[in-house]
């Protein structure tokens, strides 16, 4: 294996990159009228130095972590090839099956069955994609 890559002599410009996500969940939240934000944002009512489109933003935002794992999860099923192949691979029957409940609570369906409507999964394009890494002695990665 080769060392990992130190970034800090190429660095970003700023701890938000180039700022595309920021920039884009901005622009979709300008679209959006006050009484859909209201109706999806029920919030109490502000103080006066709070903003409520930083609140609504970070409401998004602590969404977006809590759905990451399952996600993730998702992805991992699914590259890996499903139950046997993850408990194989090292990961714990228990914790398999707590996975496999939280993700069926949140999204109504096991991750086997499931597709995200925003994700475009092509898992054979990630497989060829980290055997020809390997063939040719370079770490495994999706976007090589």
């Amino acid at each position: 294996m080769t060392d990992e890559p130190d970034f800090r002599a190429d660095k970003s410009e700023s701890v938000e990159g180039g700022g595309r996500a920021a920039g884009r969940l901005r622009a979709y939240l300008d679209t959006l009228n006050e009484e859909t934000l209201a109706e999806a944002f029920p919030m109490q009512a502000l103080e006066p130095e709070e903003n409520y489109d930083d609140l609504v933003r970070d409401d998004i935002a602590a969404d977006a972590v809590e759905q990451s794992e399952l996600i993730g999860f998702w992805v991992t099923w699914h590259m890996a090839g499903g139950f046997a192949a993850l408990e194989a691979g090292g990961w714990h029957r228990a914790t398999l099956f707590r996975k496999i409940r939280r993700f069926r609570t949140r999204y109504g369906a096991h991750p086997d069955e499931f597709m995200f409507p925003f994700i475009r999964l092509d898992p054979e394009k990630g497989w060829a994609a980290n055997i020809a890494a390997r063939i040719e002695n370079r770490p495994p990665g999706f976007f090589h």
